[in-house]
């Protein structure tokens, strides 16, 4: 799917800078290290005000002239605190340059598509031990990317990210009007003009998060499992295990932390509740392998006879109610259950 040209232009001029930007965060950190008047965030917030500035007001023909312009406007913005802190200054002036010296040679397609990559291994390694052979069977999927505006229609559900249109999201099938064929397992990369650095912290999480809760687990459409639960399963194992996998590139601490940090108090109601749900109640089970058991089983469902596709959702449900009301007694009845089935009959009905 081709992007307009003023859309395209305006996408690879953001991923070119955020990727600068990522590059030269460690040198940043430094900067604003020992300066409480300016830290990191305050500087991703200038850089993220120059962005909006070019998304809202330039209208380049082609990508060095939006290099110029949204070099421009950081270089404005840096401006004001480059007496204050002239290291993280020239930081920004680092970022400025390697932009303007990738020019040429810049692809946000293949950019996005490694980001894509490090999303996909880590969900791979994220079921890895899962025990259920339906996992297993399902850990060489891969999604295409295509690019699009905020002009494809999105799917309420979709929305749950806070940002309009959704960074990201998977679909089964998908009909490509201008080639004229429906594509299967297609991850739809959304371009609007409220991105920011957040968001570019965030793909490989995003990019993850798709395959976790949509591609190789069983979806059915449980709002409240796969694009809630799933969020905190995934946060939870990135923040323990994605310092040590081995991804290349590895991932940056901002990456690592960039859901829990950025992403999470932007969420739309339904995910939220259940994402914290899900997360107050790891945190109380207090054994990440044995939540991880669970959510594995959740995530491996198959109706059988006298259940619908929505059992996962009624699960939580049941298992939410019960932490609220008797968690003691809910805690022996988990470790009794030598399953999610027999916990759930366990649970009284909401």
């Amino acid at each position: 799917m081709d992007l307009p040209d003023s859309i395209a232009i305006k996408l690879n001029a953001y991923t070119l800078f955020c990727r600068q930007l990522l590059t030269h965060l460690p040198a940043l950190n430094d900067a604003t290290r020992t300066d409480p008047r300016l830290t990191t965030d305050d500087c991703l917030s200038r850089f993220d005000q120059s962005l909006h500035q070019f998304f809202n007001e330039a209208a380049p023909h082609d990508l060095e002239q939006a290099v110029n312009e949204l070099g421009a406007a950081l270089q404005g913005r840096v401006a004001l605190f480059r007496a204050q802190n002239p290291q993280a200054a020239a930081v920004f002036d680092q970022v400025i340059e390697a932009a303007t010296a990738a020019v040429s040679t810049w692809r946000c397609q293949e950019d996005l598509e490694a980001l894509h990559q490090q999303g996909r291994e880590l969900a791979r390694h994220f079921y890895t031990n899962s025990p259920w052979p339906v996992t297993q069977g399902r850990l060489g999927r891969e999604a295409r990317l295509l690019f699009c505006d905020g002009e494809e229609p999105v799917v309420p559900q979709e929305e749950a990210f806070g940002y309009h249109p959704t960074p990201v999201a998977f679909r089964k099938r998908y009909l490509d009007e201008e080639a004229d064929q429906e594509l299967e397992d297609v991850i739809l990369v959304r371009f609007g003009f409220d991105r920011d650095s957040a968001l570019y912290l965030a793909y490989p999480y995003l990019f993850m998060h798709e395959y976790v809760a949509h591609i190789l687990a069983l979806d059915y459409g449980n709002e409240r499992f796969n694009d809630g639960w799933l969020l905190h399963a995934a946060d939870a194992f990135l923040t323990r295990r994605g310092w040590n996998l081995a991804l290349e590139p590895p991932l940056a601490r901002e990456q690592i932390a960039a859901f829990g940090e950025r992403l999470y108090g932007r969420l739309n109601p339904i995910p939220r509740w259940a994402c914290g749900f899900a997360r107050d109640f790891d945190g109380w089970l207090g054994d990440a392998e044995r939540f991880q058991a669970m959510t594995w089983e959740l995530a491996a469902f198959e109706p059988r006879a006298g259940e619908n596709d929505f059992w996962p959702d009624q699960f939580i449900n049941r298992l939410e109610q019960e932490f609220d009301h008797s968690p003691q007694l809910l805690r022996r009845k988990i470790e009794t259950a030598p399953d999610l089935r027999t916990l759930f009959e366990m649970l009284p009905p909401v």
